[in-house]
């Protein structure tokens, strides 16, 4: 009889990272796992901030009751704490509204917020750390007073965090509730001023979305939306929540593709914001990592626009592919572990010009040194 250790060594952490993107896109694959085989799905599920997701669709699917009891009341548990965290995201909605509202100016909700509060399909089984609003740069010192009025307070106390923030970055320092813990980040834009793409903001208020029920709320439209989704994964080089954050794509791709998407339209839209070269990429990594062949159209329309070369896109295919799979602990390696920080360097490359991006790294690997916690930003 084959030992679990021996199954386990068989396992490569590749081949783990693939079974829980098999998974995801056919939720029945996982009737054929052994508990040894669930654990590790749900090692890689858990690094990757996915198990609620997982748990969701293993009860839309119905297949709770052929999963072992042990396995289908874990996630049910999972599945609990994001829609118990929904409940409260609906709550602070109104408590944001609430102190901002004698500004009179509109605050938009992002990512996952926005998905709980417009009840989109990707809201469900999607964990959040924060809450995201974004507000005119107009107004953006009134709403922040009025927050501040309303019970939250600057998460970030050093003076160079504060200088970052306020002189080269598009939000303001995280801002955390002093009795309800809840942390707010409040964005005038959604890259960076100091950013190599040219966005106009105005852009995306312009065609934001009203929330029914809310005074002065809305989401972004559902082509910026899924824009938006694509230009945080692909400029940020945060890729401990990479492939969560590539499955919240793929849904809201799979939702637009439902009702109508105008693949020319959207690809027309990705240029006029400047977010042409994130928006291929979201789209090339949805095919090369989910398998899916779909809005070929605007991957199509983009390529030409983006005109990559095919050196550039193995280069990109190898770096890409090793970080949105090295969630599981069995996957991270010396190569996987150069492919972050390359990645890591590459975002804040496109987010920062030479001079300051030498600077800003320069300090942090200072702090580091030093055992500074103050490490928010970046």
């Amino acid at each position: 009889m084959t030992k679990p250790s021996a199954i386990l060594d068989h396992l490569s952490g590749r081949t783990m990272s693939r079974m829980l993107e098999e998974v995801l896109l056919e939720p029945s694959r996982s009737l054929k796992l052994s508990l040894t085989e669930w654990d590790q799905l749900i090692a890689s599920a858990r690094s990757a901030q996915l198990l609620a997701r997982l748990a969701w669709l293993m009860r839309t699917h119905e297949l709770g009751p052929a999963l072992p009891e042990v396995i289908s009341d874990f996630l049910l548990a999972h599945e609990a704490l994001a829609d118990a965290q929904h409940e409260a995201v609906h709550l602070e909605a109104h408590e944001v509204l609430r102190a901002v509202a004698k500004t009179d100016c509109p605050v938009v909700f992002l990512k996952g917020s926005a998905y709980v509060l417009s009840g989109q399909p990707v809201r469900h089984g999607r964990l959040l750390g924060d809450i995201d609003i974004m507000v005119p740069r107009k107004h953006i010192a009134d709403v922040e007073l009025m927050l501040k009025l309303g019970g939250w307070s600057n998460a970030h106390h050093s003076q160079y965090d504060q200088r970052y923030y306020r002189q080269w970055m598009h939000e303001l320092p995280a801002m955390i509730h002093r009795t309800r813990g809840v942390v707010l980040d409040v964005h005038h834009t959604i890259l960076p001023p100091t950013s190599r793409s040219q966005l106009n903001a105005g852009k995306l208020f312009s065609h934001a979305r009203p929330l029914e029920g809310l005074s002065n709320a809305f989401v972004l439209s559902e082509a910026d939306s899924l824009i938006h989704c694509a230009t945080h994964l692909f400029h940020e080089g945060e890729f401990e929540k990479g492939l969560r954050d590539l499955h919240d794509f793929h849904l809201l791709l799979e939702t637009a593709i439902e009702t109508g998407l105008d693949e020319s339209g959207l690809a027309e839209r990705a240029r006029e914001l400047d977010l042409a070269w994130p928006l291929y990429l979201a789209l090339r990594y949805n095919q090369r990592v989910f398998g899916t062949s779909v809005a070929t159209r605007a991957l199509e329309l983009l390529r030409k626009n983006c005109a990559p070369s095919q050196a550039r896109l193995r280069l990109l295919d190898s770096l890409y592919e090793r970080a949105l799979r090295a969630h599981h602990p069995r996957a991270q390696n010396t190569n996987s572990g150069f492919a972050l920080w390359l990645l890591f360097v590459r975002s804040h490359w496109l987010r920062m010009p030479p001079h300051l991006l030498t600077y800003h790294l320069s300090r942090k690997a200072i702090m580091r040194m030093m055992g500074s916690s103050s490490e928010g930003h970046g």
